[in-house]
């Protein structure tokens, strides 16, 4: 009698666990496997270029160094070289007036004071009294997936940030670069600069195709 109960009753406790198996996707997984969102590294660099960038960097006084590896820690806002080769550690340079990259279409960093606070910053363009600059930031995103037996390796990675900016004097406003934003930069040349844009297949929201429509709409009237 036993026995049959024992039987039943682990027939029945058998069938209850397959039932929420089946309802719950719970599997049986190696013992390794990890339920918990957990990264296995870090993707990307707080510094602005992946990769340290040869430049020109100007300091005060007027004296121009050439070719110097250099890098941007965005959220001190300190530059950083490397002298001597990379078994140096490199060298935070306090005070630097420019540096502008060494490559067909330079790029030019300064540094202006944006909502009250110094801040390192691309220029864009430049004319008379008014700037347009870039403001680079990155935020670490941490992993956020819950693992399971056949995933590959999760990263928290660093997501790069870019805010656009008119200067006119100790006034700031910021771009936007949608088409209303446009618009109010082009003015009566708004479909002129929708044309060029989609010849060169440009992205305003970079940098480098944001610098070339200035200068489009400076040069081409």
């Amino acid at each position: 009698m036993l026995l049959c109960f024992a039987i039943v009753f682990g027939s029945f406790y058998w069938s209850m666990a397959q039932d929420l198996q089946n309802q719950n996707k719970i599997y049986s997984l190696p013992g390794s496997f990890r339920l918990n969102a957990k990264s296995d590294g870090v993707k990307g660099t707080p510094f602005l270029f992946e990769v340290t960038r040869l430049g020109k960097i100007s300091l005060p006084g007027g004296k121009v160094y050439e070719e110097i590896p250099f890098n941007i820690l965005l959220e001190k806002n300190e530059v950083y070289i490397q002298m001597g080769g990379e078994d140096n550690p490199p060298m935070v340079v306090k005070k630097w007036d420019w540096i502008e990259t060494l490559e067909d279409n330079p790029r030019t960093f300064k540094t202006e004071t944006v909502g009250g606070q110094a801040r390192v910053v691309e220029l864009i363009y430049e004319k008379d009294k008014v700037k347009i600059i870039a403001i680079h930031s990155k935020t670490l995103v941490k992993n956020e997936i819950v693992r399971d037996g056949y995933s590959g390796p999760q990263y928290d990675t660093y997501r790069h940030n870019v805010q656009f900016y008119k200067m006119e004097a100790v006034r700031s406003e910021e771009l936007k670069l949608n088409n209303a934003g446009l618009k109010s930069i082009a003015g009566n040349r708004f479909e002129e600069l929708k044309e060029f844009i989609k010849l060169e297949k440009l992205k305003p929201e970079e940098p480098q195709d944001l610098r070339r429509i200035f200068i489009f709409l400076e040069t081409a009237k």
